[in-house]
C-alpha cells in the first residue's frame, strides 16, 4: 500500500515493535485481569494487521475475516467497560477510556472493508494496473501506491485520520506526564506501575499515530 520505501520501513519498524509490546504485556502480565491482557493482545493483532496493510502482499489478505474480527473487537471493548466487575475507577470513566480503543478497532475494519471493495487483489504487488473501483493508482513518486477514489470514502478517511491523530496527541502527552510522575524510588511497586502506565500510554499513542498516517495516505 505503501509507495515511499522508508516511509513502509518506518511505520514497518513501528508497527512490530508495537506488537511486540503488546504481546510481551499480554503473556508476561500474569497478575493483571484476563479483560487486561486480552485488551493487549487485540492491540498487538491491530499492529500486526497495520504492519501487513504497509505492505502491497498485505492486501492479497482476505478482508472479511479482519471486517468480523475488529468489528467484533470493537463491541468487545465497549461491553467490557460496561458489563465486567468495576475496578478502581468508576464506571462512567472506564467506559470513556474504553471508547478510544473501540474506535481505533471499529478503524481498522473499515479500513479492511475499504481496501477490499476499492482494490483489485494483487494489482500493487504485480505492478499491473487493473480496474480498481474506487480507487486511483497514484502517480509515480507518490507516498501510497492506491488512494480512495470516493468522495463519501476520501471524507471518512480523513475525518477517521483527524480522530486518530487527537488521540495519539492525547495519549502521548499523557504517557509523558505520568513517566514523570512515577516514583523514581528503586524497587517501588508504584514506580514499577506507573512506569507499565506511561510505556502502555505511549504505545496507544504511537499506535494511533501510526495509522492516523496510513489513514491520511487513504486520502
Amino acid at each position: 500500500m505503501i509507495a515511499a520505501t522508508g516511509l513502509r520501513w518506518i511505520l514497518t519498524l513501528l508497527f512490530c515493535a508495537l506488537a511486540a509490546y503488546g504481546l510481551w504485556r499480554a503473556f508476561a502480565a500474569r497478575s493483571h485481569a484476563w479483560s487486561t491482557r486480552l485488551a493487549h493482545g487485540l492491540h498487538a493483532v491491530m499492529a500486526l494487521a497495520m504492519f501487513a496493510m504497509a505492505w502491497s502482499w498485505g492486501m492479497d489478505l482476505p478482508a472479511s475475516p479482519q471486517v468480523v474480527f475488529f468489528s467484533a473487537a470493537a463491541v468487545w471493548f465497549v461491553v467490557a467497560a460496561l458489563a465486567l466487575p468495576a475496578g478502581p475507577e468508576p464506571r462512567g470513566r472506564a467506559f470513556a477510556g474504553a471508547l478510544p480503543h473501540a474506535l481505533m478497532t471499529g478503524a481498522m475494519a473499515w479500513m479492511a472493508a475499504a481496501m477490499s471493495s476499492g482494490m483489485s487483489m494483487g494489482a500493487a504487488g504485480a505492478g499491473q494496473a487493473h480496474d480498481m473501483p474506487g480507487m486511483d493508482m497514484s502517480a509515480p513518486g507518490a507516498l501510497a501506491t492506491m488512494t480512495l477514489s470516493g468522495t463519501g470514502d476520501r471524507w471518512s478517511a480523513c475525518l477517521l485520520a483527524l480522530l486518530l491523530l487527537a488521540l495519539a496527541l492525547g495519549w502521548l502527552a499523557k504517557g509523558f506526564d505520568t513517566g514523570r510522575a512515577a516514583p523514581r524510588v528503586t524497587g517501588d511497586v508504584s514506580s514499577g506501575g506507573a512506569a507499565h502506565a506511561a510505556w502502555d500510554l505511549g504505545c496507544h499513542g504511537l499506535m494511533a499515530l501510526g495509522m492516523a498516517v496510513m489513514f491520511a495516505l487513504m486520502v
